[in-house]
């Protein structure tokens, strides 16, 4: 049969709702689908009343998909699916729900919205239909739109000894992009391969995104000096990936690279330390105050945080904590990051070093300094935390993909990219070129797009099923190896966020 390989440039556009109180959700267009992970704090509760025993609460993740199916202004239906839960703490027996199920959102003119949720299950591929809805005995967690945070309780018990409840806190997350403090072993792969540095950047699904090498290639470092850990990290329109240097460097072609300098893998240097602070006219104009985080917000705007305080004539002191804007503007102080935590020392900066904040303002961030806190218990500083006031993942959840040989407490977190479907549209990709090599067969897929992360999706006809091909990617680019060898036909589709 005669080779054929046929591309399929298909754009995913989400479109992302206003900022309303956490039982709302957005507007869109129907069979809008996002992918949802559950987050610390995500149990499920084990209860028999007429056992005498004492409640049993595990941890539970997973994911499920969000639909949207129908938006009548006062009425949102959306659709659960895929629905794919673990319940335990790695140690004890692991139970698997799977299942499916609705959520409703009733707006009552200017009543606060309330959620309606039924979920119907299974445990253990159980017979049994277990079958959730919210608990209105539960306190209410009013939670900003996209996260959600619902208390359900078994409504048609399954058995006569036990009712089980679920807690689920849950954002639309693919995968979270980080680096780590200090490096790491991962025991899953083979040595040399197998050693992390503090200056790759890697994803939580146990994969390196770039290697140390690949970030630094276009910086004209010179060979032969160690990898350099990478501190503030962002992705730009079409994949450019944008970083800073934990510490400062001598390039040939750039000259002095310093830590609080923006830098791209693709075009060098973006913007001096300098440039960054110039709205805030600060009194050493000459001096680097670091950059430990950054994030380039869809206007235009860029949002950073800084490794030495510093003092602003019309602002006065900017600390290390802080959420600094390059317009000149101060967006949140470190103790409104932490103003839902109780720390056990208050007034102290903890500084930030790291930062995503999602559409609705949310930030989800790590601190420099780890610090005790009375609802939580110790809080690392590679813990990823929300300003809401909750732990999103602790560091060794990020970390735990790798399966790291060194037993620590904390990795570290000091760079971080959430790859998530609730982000405004992009314009469609356009393929540039489709290419088979006629002695391996591998076919080399390249396009321009908008997006900021693509992934290629693969199927046998042209009607589908398309099924993920190539990991999510910050390129313009990417080879099926042997495809062209192993399979009769190929359709590929490109997905862009």
């Amino acid at each position: 049969m005669r080779l054929r390989f046929i591309l399929v440039c298909l754009s995913i556009l989400w479109l992302i709702g206003r900022r309303i109180p956490s039982a709302n959700a957005q507007t869109g267009s129907p069979g809008q689908r996002w992918t949802y992970r559950l987050l610390e704090g995500s149990t499920f509760l084990d209860d028999c009343q007429i056992c005498g025993r004492p409640t049993i609460t595990r941890p539970m993740r997973g994911t499920f998909d969000l639909t949207l199916l129908e938006d009548a202004g006062t009425v949102a239906r959306y659709a659960l699916s895929n629905i794919s839960f673990t319940v335990g703490n790695g140690t004890n027996t692991q139970d698997r729900i799977i299942g499916e199920g609705s959520y409703n959102l009733i707006s009552p003119g200017p009543a606060t919205p309330f959620p309606e949720m039924t979920l119907q299950a299974s445990i253990n591929d159980s017979t049994n239909a277990y079958v959730f809805t919210i608990d209105t005995n539960a306190p209410v967690v009013d939670r900003a739109w996209p996260v959600l945070q619902i208390s359900l309780i078994e409504t048609q018990q399954a058995t006569l000894s036990q009712v089980y409840h679920m807690d689920l806190l849950a954002a639309p997350l693919r995968e979270i992009w980080f680096s780590t403090a200090s490096g790491l072993t991962a025991s899953k792969w083979q040595s040399p391969t197998n050693q992390i540095s503090s200056g790759d950047f890697l994803s939580d699904r146990g994969r390196t995104v770039r290697r140390n090498t690949e970030l630094l290639r276009n910086l004209g470092i010179m060979p032969g000096i160690p990898e350099i850990g990478i501190d503030a990290v962002d992705i730009a329109r079409g994949g450019e990936i944008l970083f800073s240097l934990n510490e400062d460097v001598f390039s040939e072609t750039l000259g002095p690279i310093h830590h609080g300098d923006l830098l791209s893998d693709r075009r060098g240097m973006v913007k001096r330390n300098q440039e960054l602070l110039a709205a805030f006219k600060p009194a050493d104009a000459g001096f680097d105050y670091g950059l430990d985080a950054v994030q380039i917000m869809t206007n235009g705007e860029t949002y950073f945080s800084i490794s030495t305080n510093l003092v602003s004539p019309q602002i006065g002191m900017l600390f290390r904590g802080d959420i600094l804007s390059d317009q000149g503007r101060l967006v949140k102080s470190h103790q409104q990051l932490l103003s839902r935590f109780k720390p056990d020392i208050m007034d102290h900066d903890y500084g930030l070093d790291a930062l995503f904040v999602w559409p609705s303002g949310e930030v989800w961030f790590s601190t420099e300094e780890t610090f005790n806190d009375a609802q939580w218990g110790p809080i690392q500083a590679g813990d990823l935390l929300s300003d809401q006031g909750f732990v999103v993942f602790r560091n060794l959840e990020l970390t735990a993909a790798f399966a790291p040989v060194e037993h620590l407490a904390d990795f570290g977190l000091d760079a971080l990219y959430i790859v998530t479907d609730a982000i405004p549209p992009a314009p469609a990709p356009r393929i540039d070129s489709i290419r088979r090599a006629s002695s391996s067969g591998d076919v080399s897929v390249g396009w321009n797009g908008s997006g900021r992360v693509f992934q290629v999706e693969k199927a046998g006809r042209a009607t589908g099923p398309f099924l993920p091909s190539s990991p999510i990617l910050p390129d313009l680019s990417w080879v099926d190896f042997g495809a062209a060898r192993t399979d009769a036909e190929g359709f590929y589709r490109l997905r862009q966020w």
